[in-house]
């Protein structure tokens, strides 16, 4: 078999896995904090990339830096990988179980360094724990990672690395297997070694795309909701109106559109002052979404005007839906808000016919004849009327 330096490839590994690890703390520091688990990962490819540099100077520097030191980071910084997946998961991360797992393999080495001397026995501590700790990242990131492409890319990575180590572990345990230490030229060694270098600057920017995604996931998210309310905007209103047009066989046959107006807003404000006004309109966001549906959608259209749309099986259903919300904002609940109304406007048509110009055009006439009666009131278009009526009638 060919000579195939492994000191190099380990040198070559050290360096490229701890410049990303800066080029994601720097990153990290920029991400929303529901997005956590960065540090850690960039904490874990720092060390890692350190214990690596320590192996890759072995029988150059003294045992216990090249040989326990260097293994113990190389178990501590993965256990901060496995740490960082947790909390980007949103689990509780193994903290303590880290920790002990690092106690354990630094116990191991220093015993069979300077007490009863086992290059092999040290050897076998470390990669028992990496094995079970490249398990612990592949079942947290393709369990919990199934939506996320990244994710499930590194939990691979883990896995492979999961089988390589066990493979080493079984091979290190046949009689008569040589023990020539980290550079021995067996091919499992190779593979191991080489595997090892290949993976640590991969899963590295593995971790980091992942980051990267769940980051451009959270900023679309934010585009489609109004900050004050947390509702939907028109936006994400105008996409939900898209889906539930093109599939009105699961939503239902009838498209509905209620317009919502909060009554003399205008006087509010200038009475009570802006930042009552802000209060009064995340308080009619919260009460109006506990009268909703959950397939109905509800977004600030705007200013003090709202809009729920509603898929619907049968025609009347915007109608009671929208005396319900009446109801919901009416009641009183102790709150030193001052007290409130809305006057709702409705469109109901069918799906297939109902555009979204259509939808507004109806229900704002509705709402218009709602202001125009006295406000605090339903009205709806006069198609849905008439068709309203028509029911009444067959009932």
């Amino acid at each position: 078999m060919p000579t195939f330096d492994l000191r190099t490839v380990l040198l070559m590994a050290s360096v490229m896995p701890g410049l990303m690890a800066l080029v994601m703390f720097s990153i990290g520091r920029t991400f929303p904090r529901s997005i956590r688990g960065v540090a850690q990962w960039a904490q874990g490819s720092l060390v890692f990339s350190a214990a690596t540099f320590l192996m890759a100077l072995r029988d150059t520097l003294p045992d216990w830096l090249s040989v326990i030191c260097g293994n113990i980071c190389i178990v501590g910084g993965i256990g901060l990988w496995l740490i960082g997946s947790q909390r980007y998961f949103g689990r509780v991360p193994f903290v303590r179980f880290v920790s002990a797992l690092t106690v354990i393999d630094a116990v191991c080495l220093s015993w069979m360094t300077w007490i009863d001397f086992a290059p092999y026995g040290r050897s076998l501590c470390t990669n028992v724990i990496l094995a079970l700790l490249f398990a612990l990242l592949a079942y947290e990131l393709l369990r919990f990672g199934q939506r996320d492409n990244g994710a499930k890319v590194v939990g691979s990575m883990f896995a492979v690395e999961t089988l390589i180590t066990l493979t080493r572990i079984v091979t290190s345990l046949k009689p008569g297997s040589a023990h020539e230490g980290l550079y021995a030229q067996d091919l499992v060694q190779l593979i191991y070694l080489s595997s090892g270098a290949f993976m640590s600057l991969s899963i590295t920017v593995g971790f980091m795309l992942t980051a990267v995604n769940r980051l451009r996931i959270h900023l679309e998210q934010l585009s489609l909701i109004d900050p004050l309310t947390g509702l939907l905007n028109r936006r994400a209103l105008l996409e939900a109106h898209k889906i539930a047009r093109e599939a009105p066989r699961r939503t239902g046959p009838y498209l509905s559109l209620l317009l919502i107006d909060l009554d003399h807003f205008k006087r509010i404000n200038d009475t009570y002052g802006h930042s009552m006004g802000d209060d009064i309109l995340v308080d009619f966001a919260r009460r109006a979404a506990l009268a909703l549906p959950q397939h109905a959608h509800f977004a600030r259209w705007g200013g003090e005007e709202f809009a729920v749309l509603l898929p619907c099986k049968i025609v009347d259903e915007p109608l009671g839906l929208a005396r319900a919300l009446q109801a919901r904002i009416a009641w009183t609940d102790g709150s030193a808000l001052p007290s409130y109304t809305c006057s709702i406007g409705i469109a109901c048509l069918n799906a297939r016919e109902a555009t979204i110009e259509q939808l507004l055009k109806h229900a704002d006439h509705a709402l218009y004849r709602a202001k125009g009666n006295g406000r605090n009131r339903v009205e709806v278009e006069a198609e849905m009327e008439v068709a309203l009526e028509s029911l009444a009638v067959a009932s």
